[in-house]
């Protein structure tokens, strides 16, 4: 949860702006040097409406406005807002806010192959879809300091390959021809305690159960979803998608974010199949769901669950792309889904901002949950600081708690394995590419 210096160096932030000291010597993949021009050009285009740029109400607050001016003579770029909110640092730590270069801004398509940034790395070839080789910049400046940095040689090139299934993974490891690999299932138990294999387990995805609350829909009607929540095993459902290492929450993310509060744990319903089923009997649910969970299995226990208490289910598990194309789509033609958010920002707000706004097309309320004194707790935690955010995150989360709007589900682990001689530093489950290193 700590932030760290990396395009920028230093920061300092009011509720209604910030200024960043933006890293000398830096450069482009291209060459172009990084300057605080470039930096504002790039914010620019995410903070601008038109752009629909993912997150960007969790990075400048649902409904705010932003402009961004660059100072070449002191090196700093300055963001600032039309209201006030005061988690703008942290949102800006979303690598959807990643700073894209000159030739990538004129022309944005080129981004789907090649590198237009300052990264450690540059695209070198892809098969899409099946994998992308990147290779080294001679000219990188080294990266963030991150802490645990294993010592070693940089590897010349990165080949990312798509592998969407565990098992398939660890096969590929197990015969060398894949040197690091995240799994979500104990298909990372193959190499535990073996011979040129190292592992770290993190927490990294929030799960939740999410209602689609669309007007017309079953799930339209609290007496349905507090049902629906009876019925689910929270703690049976932990071991399921947490396989034996993941967290049972009950706040929009893990214990360790700012303003948790572990008294809303009651305002969770209790497993109740019996109470359940007194109004699920005979109901239809159809629920959408995605592998990249723990392979789906998540999704597939709560069918039976549901089935449990006389509910019938039509259950459609997709990859992660189709599934995330299906949430956002507006379409609307499901009921139920099993959310998980890899919330790098370790913010509660963040999360809560799938539960307010407008819905997807043009928003990220997946959910359609459209309850004025949550939006209002929603803007009012944006816009205070310290205790006083935290109160109204707190009156946020009691609000959907109490309304059965989402239910918390799991903290789930992240295993990531190394083979190879290979090592690197691992952030909240994610395998930071720039610290990358072979070892021998």
């Amino acid at each position: 949860g700590k932030i760290i210096p990396d395009l920028a160096t230093t920061w300092t932030d009011t509720p209604t702006s910030a200024t960043f000291h933006i890293r000398k010597g830096v450069t482009c993949s291209d060459g172009t040097p990084l300057t605080p021009a470039v930096v504002a050009a790039s914010l620019q285009r995410y903070m601008n409406p038109a752009t629909a740029a993912p997150l960007l109400a969790e990075v400048i607050g649902g409904g705010n406005k932003a402009t961004v001016t660059a100072d070449s003579s002191a090196d700093t770029v300055t963001v600032s807002l039309a209201h006030p909110w005061s988690w703008l640092v942290q949102g800006l730590t979303s690598n959807f806010t990643g700073i894209i270069c000159p030739a990538g801004l004129k022309n944005p398509s080129s981004l789907l192959t090649h590198s237009e940034g300052t990264g450690a790395w540059v695209a070198s070839s892809e098969v899409s879809g099946s994998s992308y080789t990147f290779t080294r910049r001679a000219s990188y400046w080294g990266g963030p300091a991150f802490s645990g940095q294993p010592s070693g040689t940089v590897p010349k090139s990165l080949v990312l390959k798509v592998v969407e299934d565990d098992n398939t993974a660890a096969n590929l490891m197990s015969t060398g021809s894949l040197d690091i690999a995240s799994y979500s299932t104990n298909d990372w138990t193959r190499f535990k305690n073996q011979s040129g294999y190292t592992y770290q387990i993190q927490p990294q995805t929030d799960t939740m159960l999410v209602f689609n609350e669309t007007p017309g829909l079953a799930t339209d009607k609290q007496s349905v979803r507090l049902a629906i929540s009876q019925a689910v095993n929270r703690t049976a459902m932990t071991g399921v998608l947490g396989n034996g290492h993941g967290i049972t929450e009950s706040n929009l993310g893990q214990p360790s974010y700012q303003c948790y509060d572990s008294s809303l744990s009651s305002l969770i319903p209790k497993y109740n199949v019996s109470a359940a089923r007194k109004v699920l009997k005979g109901m239809h649910f159809s629920i959408i769901g995605t592998t990249q969970l723990s392979a789906g299995n998540g999704t597939s226990y709560l069918l039976a669950e549901l089935e449990q208490a006389g509910a019938t289910v039509t259950l459609n598990n997709e990859n992660n792309e189709a599934w995330v194309t299906q949430l956002f789509s507006g379409k609307n033609n499901w009921d139920l889904t099993i959310l998980g958010y890899g919330n790098t920002e370790n913010s509660i707000l963040s999360a809560a901002g799938f539960f307010t706004g407008p819905p997807p097309p043009k928003g990220e309320n997946l959910g359609d949950v459209q309850v004025p004194a949550e939006a209002s707790a929603y803007n009012s935690a944006g816009q205070l600081s310290g205790t006083q955010s935290c109160a109204a995150i707190a009156t946020l989360q009691k609000s959907l708690l109490q309304g059965n709007d989402v239910i918390p589900l799991t903290g789930m682990p992240i295993f990531d394995v190394f083979a190879g001689h290979t090592a690197g530093v691992v952030v909240k489950g994610f395998v930071q590419p720039s610290s990358i290193r072979i070892t021998k």
